[in-house]
């Protein structure tokens, strides 16, 4: 405090003009980066060189949101030029073909399902004073699991989707993740075809797998695209990295553009 006081009269004026401009910089900013993030537009990206057949593209587009986020073509099986297919992949923890396998064969028999379609169920049919030893019995000590209940039996993801103007009523998740599922297990073997983890012969392979296990649970993108959306939130719901709300934006984007694949190819 000694230097302020020591401070001639013309002192006190410069150094509270400083502290006002510095106040309204800080709290501009802040105001800037909370109201209005940055905007990413989904372009839908297409080679005028494919040679994919309509039923491939169609099956591509089980994995548009997140094609739209890594802005790739939606029209070619290869994914990316450079390192992003492998980070990606690493992300997921898959650096071998064994790696790779495995996490695809548990989407195949499982994947998100295993735990929603339980937990679900459970909340519905169940007394809560229930819930406790049924979740230990199924999956024992298991975060993911307890994330999904405690998601599902507070509403904080029906609540999240409703708010977004994804769904308008609770009942609506009974749609499952079985979309969610699809949609990973296309875009691990677009990735992996790429980054030479995989052949392509295996990448439609499990790419077609996912189409049927689409079709089997949905008649129109519309369903598919509540089942994404819902599989998506549980999985991602406490990443505080902004990234879920990117995604939400490219997720309304495809739903309400024409020019998007949910809107452009027929749901056969």
């Amino acid at each position: 405090m000694q230097m302020f006081e020591n401070l001639p009269w013309y002192g006190y004026v410069i150094f509270g003009f400083g502290v006002v401009a510095y106040a309204y910089k800080f709290f501009s900013k802040a105001k800037e980066g909370y109201v209005e993030p940055e905007q990413v537009k989904a372009k839908y990206r297409k080679d005028p060189n494919s040679t994919l057949t309509e039923e491939q593209i169609f099956s591509l587009a089980l994995d548009s949101v997140t094609n739209e986020w890594w802005k790739v073509n939606t029209n070619t099986l290869f994914f990316k030029k450079g390192i992003h297919a492998k980070n990606y992949l690493e992300g997921w923890g898959i650096n071998t073909p064994d790696g790779y396998w495995g996490l695809t064969e548990y989407f195949m028999k499982d994947g998100r399902r295993w735990y929603f379609d339980f937990i679900y169920s459970m909340i519905q049919n169940e007394p809560e004073e229930n819930w406790p030893a049924l979740m230990q019995q199924k999956y024992g000590n298991n975060e993911r699991a307890e994330r999904y209940l405690n998601h599902l039996k507070t509403g904080k993801t029906q609540g999240t989707l409703k708010q977004k103007g994804f769904i308008t009523f609770d009942s609506e998740i009974e749609i499952g993740v079985a979309a969610y599922d699809a949609s990973v297990l296309v875009g691990h073997a677009r990735r992996a075809y790429t980054a030479e983890i995989i052949s392509e012969e295996d990448a439609w392979k499990v790419i077609n797998f996912a189409t049927q296990l689409a079709k089997e649970h949905f008649s129109s993108w519309e369903d598919f695209a509540k089942s994404y959306v819902l599989g998506f939130t549980l999985d991602i719901r406490d990443r505080k990295d902004g990234y879920l709300e990117e995604m939400y934006d490219l997720y309304a984007q495809l739903l309400a553009n024409p020019n998007s694949p949910w809107n452009t190819i027929e749901w056969k």
